[in-house]
């Protein structure tokens, strides 16, 4: 189990945004990292983990992808006496994005409820396809059968639009290789978009930007740099496209309210993402970097 939530900034408040309802909408992050867990020292202050966001909202229970993070937030929620009911939205099935739901515990108590929500994968299998095929062995020691609580699965077509409780939820494909899908909940005027795979590439479609139009949050895959440097490790990146250029771009288009970046790279440390913040505020001044335990 990966433990390395700190925040950059220890006396940084926790904010929340209240809504005409007098309900709160909380937004907590328990993974920022892409691609591979990175503990270690330099990256303490941001955090290791990979992806997984959870929200309050609506008297909803969200959970954006199951990386790393999803293990603390397990062992979190396992402190409650009060059974889980929640639903988790894998935005696609690559290895950073589901590489925690094997040690979710919640999930094996038959007390506790997730409904489980993803697009069809490159090779047509289903979300529930993949999350069973990670647990079987050689690979880990119990199948997905193992896990107690009550499941439920949804295999989601990019641009289908569905209900959690009073919330509205639509989705869009965002990237064609990954068949990565974003999603936007929309509650008592409130919108919150979640879009962290999305290619590096500055011709962004006006799909997108419709999208993520008006949104109170927009969550950003804006900081992961192309890892091609471990193949060419001579290779030239001076011109290399800057995601977060792209991600302020958008943002100021789309008239969103607060930006926040998420997906780090493995490589890019606490320095880096220090200075990558400073060079993003400066550009979208309501922006922020994400990191382990913020909450917005």
């Amino acid at each position: 189990m990966i433990n390395t939530a700190c925040s950059p900034v220890a006396t940084q408040p926790q904010k929340t945004i209240q809504l005409e309802s007098n309900r709160q909408a909380s937004v907590k992050f328990w993974g920022v990292r892409g691609s591979v867990p990175t503990p270690i020292v330099e990256n303490q202050r941001y955090g290791g983990n990979t992806l997984c966001v959870e929200v309050k909202l609506g008297g909803q229970h969200i959970i954006f992808d199951g990386g790393t993070g999803l293990v603390n937030l397990g062992q979190h929620l396992n402190k409650q006496t009060d059974p889980v009911d929640a639903h988790i939205l894998f935005t696609h099935t690559q290895w950073d994005r589901i590489q925690g739901f094997p040690f979710f515990r919640p999930a094996f108590n038959p007390a506790n409820h997730f409904a489980v929500y993803g697009g069809t994968a490159p090779n047509g299998a289903s979300i529930k396809h993949c999350l069973t095929d990670q647990m079987l062995k050689p690979h880990f020691t119990m199948p997905l059968q193992n896990m107690l609580a009550g499941l439920t699965f949804e295999t989601l077509l990019g641009g289908s639009s569905f209900k959690i409780g009073d919330i509205s939820v639509d989705t869009l494909k965002i990237h064609a290789d990954t068949e990565a899908i974003g999603y936007r909940l929309t509650y008592d005027g409130y919108s919150l978009v979640y879009a962290t795979d999305t290619p590096n590439d500055e011709q962004f479609s006006a799909d997108f930007i419709a999208f993520a139009d008006q949104a109170d949050l927009l969550i950003y895959d804006g900081t992961y740099t192309d890892l091609s440097y471990l193949h060419h490790p001579a290779a030239d990146r001076a011109d290399q496209t800057r995601p977060w250029d792209i991600s302020t771009e958008i943002a100021t288009k789309a008239n969103v309210k607060k930006l926040v970046l998420a997906h780090h790279s493995p490589v890019q440390d606490d320095t880096t993402l220090d200075q990558l913040g400073r060079e993003v505020k400066a550009r979208f001044e309501n922006a922020a970097i994400a990191y382990e335990g913020m909450t917005i």
